[in-house]
């Protein structure tokens, strides 16, 4: 007995035997009921007839009227009926579970042979009759379906065979008896094949080939089988039988469409994955040697049918092929034998198929020989030699689409692969990108997204190896169509795309060619489409290719050629890709942020090259978190570009010349990320020796640009280029400055963080004091930032012109002191730092001596006496500014601060009271009601302050009424200090009325 397939004689399509004895008793068992003669049916349903016939589901709309009665009378009329029970309970050990699904096939019979007489004499009723036959056959593949498939006795083996006879009855067949078609089935079932139209088609005849190839197929071996049965059954005659009735109903089935496609058809049922598992890739040799032998047995009935029409094309050509040419290295040989005998014949259908003239016709016996010549003799030996020939023999026969399918069909066995189904794998592959490459150029986009989806179930360390020598060679051949079809893998990359790009990357360092960078910078240097799939956006894909390729050492030399461009593309697409989204529609997979992915890719490009102290820089300075802002973006450019120019970053001056060309070209966010980079660049040494209309006038040319950003970075660059010898960038200040109107502060002081160089050999007060201007209006801006950066920008710039009181106006000072009194009481250290500092270079350019308590930290609202004499100083030294310094500090009673409007107040209180003979009634009345405002403020700091400031306003204007104030000022010598001043009108006490703005702003609060 052959230990593959259970003692089944290879090569043989259908067999002979005698039925052995299926009771232990001994009795003379009858004949085969397939081969058995024209009555083998009846004796089979004499056997299995009981008397119990109304069990039988039948329903009667199955059939035509008076046929159910019809079909029951016929068969209680049969002989040894009562016999043939004993038998069958015998046989099965009393299982009534066994014995009804053979009722049921027996009545089913009946009903076939009622219907075939039937339709001879009522042709009008073949719709009819189709539908009927349809339940029938659905009946059938129930009850086969519903058989045990862990054990083979003679009640389940009869049930089976008969119920692939029945269908086969139902086949439509036009051929003559002794036809490969119709060898070894009984006459009665011939005789009615054509009675019964249209045959079976679609999702019917498929579901029935599944069903009973599953059924046949999924039986444990037969030595199994045989340990199960003891002596009881011989069931290798009982499983021969199972495959002899499989492979006639096949033919039948063929025989209705005797064409390449139904053949095709039949042969993907017995192999792939459909409804049952993968036959010929099965585990079990014994299952891997039916579905051969099943392949086999079709080809040959295909080859030898006289009307086997080869018009039709293959469709799955390549699919055959490769699964019989991978069963050539079945360990086994027994299984390689017959998948060479399959080859010969489907080699002699193809050879038909390209002859003009054997468009139709059986392989005569010299055509048959002739594959045999060509494809060589199986040799268990040399399977690798014999899977090449047959690759490349057939492969003058196939499509593109073919060889595509060939040798995805090569990568997908290796899932599952011991070593010879690698080897026989590795053999195909080698062949068809090595002798018809050329063929599969156009379908390289579907090989790769398949090998993709194949890796991933491929374990074995040499397997995934065989497939990364298939990439290789496909890439050396096509490594535009492959890095372009691999850009399709869906984002993150997974652990098996990312292989992929490494394998890309050292195929191409080995090549020593750079045709993949190529392709990813071309990708990167486009705008994403937001139009397109979200799961495929390719540059980010690009993005996320490079950083993959960056890591493999072997590519460092080709990166380097590459550096500039690749930089400056990745910070451009990085400005392109934030707000992106990507969210995978894998559940296991976390969100995608385009933008943070473009920014690893440089991050890994910065120490692919080297830049590990840039890199450091930047990552202190969280440039990598203003790069992903859409409003900082330009500012994380310009960090970078800093720290390249700072640590002296190889390749910038490389750099620094492909930005030249960039500054004209794009859409904005592409001009801003270059125009941001090239500015910093500008402090380079190189850069001093690009040509006036490269440097001076493009940044000239930028001043009108309608983007602000742009406006303020080319103020920089022409704040940079101030001292380059032969530039005249001061004339161009007032230009500069008014590019400046309307532009964030945050942007202007940015800008104008160089100004101290424009400040050399000014011969002007109008150049400092337009610098000074916008500089002033920035510090009462809402972010703190902002007005530090101001005040102290304004700091050294009164420190620079100190000693030239010509290049800066008086007036510009004077305009500064309030304010920047003020801001002293914000309460931030660094804040109150930078305003003392700019005080300081203030009095020093007026030559003022302020008192000590200017400079004093402390808060004023804990030590009014430094504020009373602040503003005792001012009224004493500087009367003529007074005004001034009253009408600037009335501007910040509104101020957005709490702190600046409590300061406020009690400034102008105390100024008020020592200006009292400088007011008017009109003034004070202003200044009252002002003051008046804040009593509701929210801040109940503000509302007692104010309170206090506005009753000594009260004062100087109770005084002014009552002509106080010149008596005041006329006797104010020491001999009369004594005197009594007159007593004013009766008023509440100081702290009633502070205790009243107190319940003002409690009143207020709670509206």
């Amino acid at each position: 007995m052959n230990p593959v397939h259970g003692g089944e004689e290879p090569g043989t399509a259908l067999r002979v035997h005698e039925h052995t004895p299926m009771a232990q008793d001994g009795e003379e068992g009858t004949k085969s009921l397939l081969t058995g003669g024209e009555g083998s049916a009846d004796v089979l349903m004499t056997q299995l007839c009981p008397l119990r016939l109304e069990e039988v589901v039948v329903t009667k709309n199955a059939l035509p009227d008076g046929r159910l009665e019809h079909c029951t009378a016929q068969a209680t009329s049969e002989e040894n009926s009562s016999e043939a029970c004993e038998t069958i309970r015998q046989d099965v050990g009393e299982k009534e579970d066994k014995v009804q699904p053979a009722l049921e096939m027996m009545a089913l019979n009946d009903c076939n042979m009622e219907l075939g007489r039937d339709v001879s004499g009522h042709e009008q009723k073949i719709n009819s009759l189709h539908s009927q036959k349809l339940m029938v056959v659905k009946q059938i593949v129930k009850h086969i379906k519903s058989l045990p498939q862990d054990s083979l006795d003679s009640c389940s083996s009869a049930v089976r065979c008969q119920g692939m006879l029945l269908i086969t009855d139902y086949s439509d067949r036009n051929e003559s008896p002794g036809s490969p078609f119709t060898a070894g089935m009984p006459m009665g079932a011939y005789f009615s094949t054509s009675k019964v139209k249209p045959p079976l088609e679609g999702k019917e005849k498929l579901d029935v080939v599944i069903v009973c190839v599953a059924s046949v197929f999924a039986l444990p071996s037969i030595e199994a089988l045989q340990r199960q049965e003891g002596h009881k059954v011989n069931v290798k005659d009982l499983y021969n039988q199972s495959v002899d009735a499989l492979e006639v109903m096949l033919r039948a089935l063929l025989s209705e469409k005797p064409n390449p496609a139904e053949l095709q058809n039949f042969l993907d049922v017995s192999s792939i994955e459909l409804h049952l598992a993968p036959w010929m890739r099965s585990e079990k040799a014994h299952e891997r040697a039916r579905a051969v032998n099943t392949s086999v047995c079709l080809l040959q009935a295909a080859a030898e049918h006289p009307k086997f029409c080869m018009s039709h094309e293959f469709p799955r050509l390549g699919l055959l092929v490769g699964r019989l040419a991978l069963c050539i290295g079945d360990p086994e040989k027994e299984i390689g034998h017959q998948a060479m005998e399959g080859l010969y014949f489907l080699y002699s259908l193809m050879w038909c198929q390209k002859e003009p003239e054997r468009k139709m016709g059986s392989v005569t016996a010299v055509l048959h020989q002739m594959p045999k010549e060509i494809l060589g003799i199986y040799e268990p030996t040399r399977t690798c030699q014999n899977i090449s020939e047959i690759v490349k023999r057939f492969g003058q026969f196939l499509s593109p689409d073919q060889i595509a399918d060939l040798l995805l069909t090569a990568v997908e066995s290796l899932k599952k692969a011991n070593e010879s189904t690698i080897e026989a794998s590795k053999t195909i592959l080698n062949v068809i990108l090595e002798k018809y490459k050329h063929k599969i150029q156009m379908k390289v986009p579907k090989i790769l997204d398949r090998i993709h989806s194949q890796l991933r179930a491929i374990h074995h360390s040499h397997a995934r190896q065989v497939v990364m020598m298939a990439l290789c060679l496909l890439a050396r051949a096509f490594m535009e169509e492959v890095s372009t079809a691999l850009l399709k893998c869906p984002l993150p990359l997974d652990r098996d795309a990312a292989g992929m790009w490494r394998t890309l990357a050292k195929t191409e360092a080995i090549c020593h060619s750079h045709r993949l960078l190529d392709v990813l910078l071309k990708e990167l240097q486009e705008r994403p489409s937001t139009s397109e799939d979200k799961a495929f956006i390719i540059p980010i894909a690009a993005a996320s290719a490079l950083c993959e390729v960056l890591s493999v050492s072997m590519c460092t030399q080709t990166v380097t050629r590459f550096y500039p461009r690749l930089l400056m593309a990745l910070l451009v697409q990085v400005h392109y890709s934030i707000g992106l989204s990507l969210s995978d529609s894998g559940v296991s997979r976390k969100e995608l942020i385009p933008a943070c992915c473009v920014v690893k890719t440089v991050k890994t490009l910065l120490l692919k090259m080297g830049c590990h102290y840039e890199f450091t820089s930047v990552e202190k300075e969280g440039g990598w978190e203003l790069l992903t802002s859409s409003e900082e973006h330009h500012r994380g450019v310009g960090l970078l570009a800093r720290a390249m120019v700072h640590y002296s970053c190889c390749e910038l001056w490389r750099i620094l010349y492909l930005l030249v060309p960039f500054l004209e070209r794009g859409d904005k966010q592409h001009k801003l990320t270059a125009m941001a980079f090239f500015i910093e660049l500008l402090h380079m040494p190189q850069a001093k020796r690009l040509p006036e209309k490269y440097s001076v006038i493009r940044l000239l040319k930028g001043l009108t640009d309608p983007d602000p950003i742009i406006r303020a970075l080319c103020v920089k660059g022409l704040i940079t280029m101030a001292d380059w010898p032969g530039k005249e960038i001061k004339v161009l200040v007032p230009a500069m400055i008014n590019s400046l109107c309307g532009v964030d502060g945050r942007l202007v002081v940015e800008a104008l963080a160089d100004v101290k160089k424009i400040l050399r050999g000014l011969d002007g007060a109008s150049y400092a004091g337009c610098i000074t201007s916008p500089l002033r209006l920035l510090f009462d801006d809402e972010r703190a930032s902002v007005r530090s950066a101001a005040i102290s920008l304004f700091g050294k710039m009164v420190k620079k012109v100190k000693k030239s009181r010509g290049l800066m106006k008086e007036e510009d000072v004077l305009d500064s002191l309030i304010p920047l009194l003020l801001h002293l009481q914000e309460g931030n250290p660094d804040m109150a730092e930078k305003c003392k500092n700019a005080l300081d270079e203030c009095s020093r350019l007026l030559e003022w001596r302020l008192p000590k308590q200017v400079g004093n930290r402390k808060a004023w609202h804990n030590h009014q006496k430094d504020v009373d004499e602040i503003c005792q100083y001012l009224v004493k030294t500087r009367q003529e500014n007074v005004q001034r310094f009253l009408f600037q500090s009335q501007c910040y009673l509104s101020s957005t601060q709490p702190s600046l409007r409590r300061a406020a107040a009690m400034f102008i209180g105390f100024l008020v009271m020592h200006m009292d003979n400088m007011m008017g009634m009109k003034d004070l009345d202003i200044i009252s009601n002002a003051l008046r405002g804040l009593l509701h403020d929210p801040e109940a700091s503000v509302c007692i302050f104010a309170a206090q400031a506005r009753e000594r306003v009260l004062a100087v204007s109770w005084k002014l009424k009552y002509g106080l104030v010149e008596q005041h000022k006329v006797n104010s010598d020491s001999a009369e200090k004594h005197k009594s001043p007159p007593n004013p009108p009766p008023t509440e006490s100081t702290s009633s009325r502070l205790f009243n703005a107190l319940n003002l702003w409690k009143l207020a609060a709670k509206h």
